[in-house]
């Protein structure tokens, strides 16, 4: 959703309308640490946009940075096409499984990643709240994420979001 090839404000805009004709005022948007590695200024860019559609339907949504569950091996760029009738067959973990066998280089990307996301957006009302990780260790991933996790917690606090 967050590449420049595959952002699609018009499709966005439609589906929070139906959100907000079922009367949601609140969605979990997942982020990409891949993305914003390769186009951080765009990624905040199109979050923006995705703002300014969030607002006009009356939406305040609240990010998640990082996910455990679904297909372990990601990438950037466009990815495969999801299988039919298959819940969530095109989501994708992040950080990727293969990312996560140097956990003493990834994160200080994560961090990065985070300062830079929630130190631009920190003060927009916009935004509900952060989410920092979906189902942490899910995928038996547990002994890679509870470390990183513990950091990852404190680097918000500390933030101050």
């Amino acid at each position: 959703m967050w590449s420049a090839d595959t952002f699609d404000p018009e499709t966005i805009d439609r589906e929070l309308g139906w959100g907000e004709d079922l009367g949601f005022n609140t969605m979990r948007v997942f982020l990409s640490s891949l993305v914003w590695e390769n186009d951080p200024e765009g990624l905040k860019d199109r979050m923006e946009v995705f703002l300014q559609i969030c607002t006009d339907h009356g939406i305040r949504p609240f990010f998640v940075f990082f996910d455990d569950c679904w297909d372990p091996v990601s990438h950037y760029g466009k990815q495969r096409e999801p299988r039919p009738g298959i819940h969530n067959s095109g989501w994708v973990q992040d950080p990727s499984v293969e990312r996560r066998r140097d956990t003493l280089s990834l994160y200080p990307v994560l961090e990065a990643y985070m300062k830079d996301i929630i130190g631009t957006f920190r003060k927009d009302k916009r935004i509900l709240m952060w989410d920092v990780y979906n189902e942490p260790g899910n995928s038996l991933r547990q002994d890679i994420t509870l470390p990183n996790l513990k950091k990852l917690f404190e680097l918000v606090r500390n933030i101050d979001p």
